[in-house]
């Protein structure tokens, strides 16, 4: 009977610790890794890993032990976190800086730039597109000539039905 007795006055104790008003942790995942399930019947899954070269691989589960084991480190919870995080800094800045450059009146082209400017640009275009299509056309011409070449082959034939000892080896 004291057993009983003792017994339930440690289970009030323990009950009494717990606080129902607290709310509980949310579990943490930073240090679980990551896998892929295929939803097919016996599709089998996959783990996200780091290969000894610090590139990622999918490893079959069946074989990360054999993989960890070689070197292989897998991806963590927390690396994805961490990564979509800096994505997600990467895009508000970018978009806060397309913002003020469309909000940006344009910049005025001086108009201090001479006629003899204005009339040497499309002659500079021409220029480079002569020159590229030179160039091309010279590259061409060479690859053509590379095909056209007769290649020489030194082909050394024996018959060894007369003499097979001297064919021994070869």
């Amino acid at each position: 009977m004291k057993a009983v007795i003792l017994f339930a006055c440690l289970c009030t104790t323990a009950l009494a610790q717990t606080d129902p008003a607290q709310p509980s942790q949310p579990p943490s995942y930073a240090n679980f890794s990551i896998m892929l399930v295929n939803p097919a019947l016996g599709g089998g899954a996959v783990v996200l890993m780091h290969n000894p070269k610090n590139e990622l691989e999918f490893v079959e589960t069946n074989n990360t032990q054999k993989a960890m084991s070689a070197g292989y480190v897998p991806v963590r919870a927390a690396e994805l976190g961490e990564f979509i995080s800096a994505l997600k800094e990467d895009n508000a800045r970018l978009a806060a800086e397309n913002t003020r450059l469309q909000n940006e009146p344009p910049k005025q082209v001086s108009s201090a730039s001479s006629q003899a400017e204005l009339d040497a640009q499309p002659r500079a275009q021409v220029a480079a597109e002569k020159s590229a299509k030179r160039q091309q056309m010279i590259q061409t011409w060479l690859m053509l000539q590379g095909m056209n070449r007769t290649q020489n082959l030194d082909v050394n034939v024996r018959d060894c039905t007369h003499f097979p000892a001297s064919c021994i080896g070869r």
